[in-house]
């Protein structure tokens, strides 16, 4: 076995709760990599100030949004164009995509991905407009791989009383009040999980609808709804989700052989702004303090960034098989899987073709074993400086505000991601006594590519 190998293998580098890796290193802010060691000269660690962050912040975000005019795809443009002349677009393209904003995403006169809930399974509308909405929302999935959906019903008695914060049991108090008093969280995540892939995803953390809180989780306990995959039981809490620091960028569950194809993330509960959080400096404007917004990142588009840039670092990544690992030993999980960060479709022309899909997960990723060598004297140091390299290289495209968007997610927000394409992470939160509540679900890439099959759409 290689030296570095070993090294990087040493239980130290290691959650002794989680089993994830320890050592990988991320700002604690908003979850980006840190910079190559060569740039730490120009670029201290603690370089920027809060305050300072919060204006680079806005000031990227400010900035209009623009589609990648070269990739494979139909262009922004050309998209926008055929909505407004009512003719039919080519919606078998996929859009690469960066520079979003939170505006941009919010506003129904600009956003590609903007839905409602209502619109998608209110019993006011047709159901010929229903059908419609669903077959837009499988294209606008397909194109994007992001999807925002408004006015989800939020509420849920798996969340005591104890644990809401005042905004909380306000929503709670007017749904009483209101016709749709059978909806809950939990119903709607379901319905939503129908419309894009029949039903949820049985994985490691439950057979139907998960709760991820800052405290724990709410579903621990079998009850009598388990049957109906209202929620779910023996679910592994063995990950960082389960916590308040920022996540880095990811995909989820790189330790399974098929990664799930869509996740389903609703905002039940954000985050309480503390007294230092809320507070303004001699500026008249917040001083940022992360609040657990979400981040999203459009993984093909990073990947063709990468091909553009560094040609030799997108082969590596493309061609090299990484190990992926997840261990939950109350629950008794182990799983391992391997796979490349860019997985291509060969193009017969003895490189790399159309991106399949992306595989990223740093805190899950055992360290890297080359291949075995063809003879004793081989030398390893290559491989380990080359992999070093090339995902430095990978993690520059990924820290960039461009490629980046920041949504400061509100109750009924809904994000449906798709999981082999767009990466999630997270900035990081102040505790308080009121957990941040995220509920959700996974739909397996095979039923979200029946889904689109059906829906006309080339699924490669």
């Amino acid at each position: 076995m290689p030296k570095k190998y070993l090294e990087a293998y040493d239980d130290k580098k290691f959650d002794f709760s989680t089993h994830q890796r320890n050592d990988v290193m991320f700002d604690p802010f908003d979850g980006k990599p840190p910079l190559p060691t060569s740039l730490t000269s120009t670029h201290s660690a603690t370089r920027e100030s809060a305050i300072t962050k919060s204006k680079d912040w806005i000031d990227t975000h400010m900035s209009k949004w623009r589609a990648d005019t070269n990739n494979f795809d139909i262009s922004w443009q050309h998209f926008m164009s055929t909505i407004h002349e009512s003719t039919t677009h080519d919606a078998s393209k996929r859009i690469l995509w960066s520079n979003w904003t939170e505006d941009i995403v919010r506003d129904p006169n600009t956003s590609p991905i903007l839905f409602e809930y209502d619109s998608l399974v209110s019993d006011n509308i047709s159901k010929d407009a229903t059908n419609l909405e669903h077959e837009r929302i499988l294209k606008v999935l397909y194109q994007y791989g992001l999807v925002l959906i408004t006015g989800t019903p939020s509420y849920t008695d798996s969340l005591p009383v104890e644990a809401m914060s005042e905004a909380t049991k306000k929503a709670h108090a007017a749904n009483n009040n209101s016709e749709n008093t059978n909806k809950s969280a939990e119903s709607a995540i379901l319905q939503l999980a129908a419309i894009i892939g029949y039903h949820p995803l049985q994985t490691l953390y439950g057979s139907g609808v998960w709760s991820t809180s800052s405290q724990s989780s709410f579903y621990d306990n079998v009850n009598e709804d388990s049957a109906a995959g209202n929620n779910s039981t023996s679910a592994s809490t063995a990950d960082s989700a389960y916590g308040s620091t920022s996540l880095p960028l990811h995909t989820d569950m790189t330790y399974l052989s098929t990664p799930p194809g869509v996740q389903v993330f609703l905002m039940v509960q954000p985050a309480e702004l503390t007294t230092s959080a809320s507070s303004s400096n001699d500026n008249n404007t917040i001083t940022s303090v992360p609040k657990g917004q979400s981040i999203y990142l459009d993984g093909f588009a990073a990947a063709r960034q990468l091909q553009i840039e560094n040609p030799e670092a997108y082969r590596i990544l493309a061609s090299t098989q990484r190990t992926y690992r997840c261990i939950d030993n109350d629950e008794g999980w182990h799983l391992e899987a391997t796979g490349p960060v860019i997985d291509t479709i060969p193009s017969g022309k003895n490189d790399y073709g159309l991106v399949k899909s992306i595989r990223h997960n740093d805190l899950d990723r055992l360290p890297d074993l080359p291949l075995y060598p063809t003879n004793e004297s081989k030398d390893f140091g290559s491989f380990y400086d080359d992999m070093i390299k090339a995902h430095n290289a990978w993690d520059d495209i990924l820290r960039r505000d461009s490629m980046r968007l920041v949504i400061d997610l509100k109750p009924g927000d809904c994000i449906l991601v798709a999981n082999q394409r767009c990466m999630h992470g997270r900035y990081a939160f102040e505790t308080s006594s009121f957990p941040r509540v995220v509920m959700g679900c996974y739909v397996g890439i095979d039923e979200l590519s029946s889904k689109w099959r059906r829906a006309g759409l080339r699924v490669v």
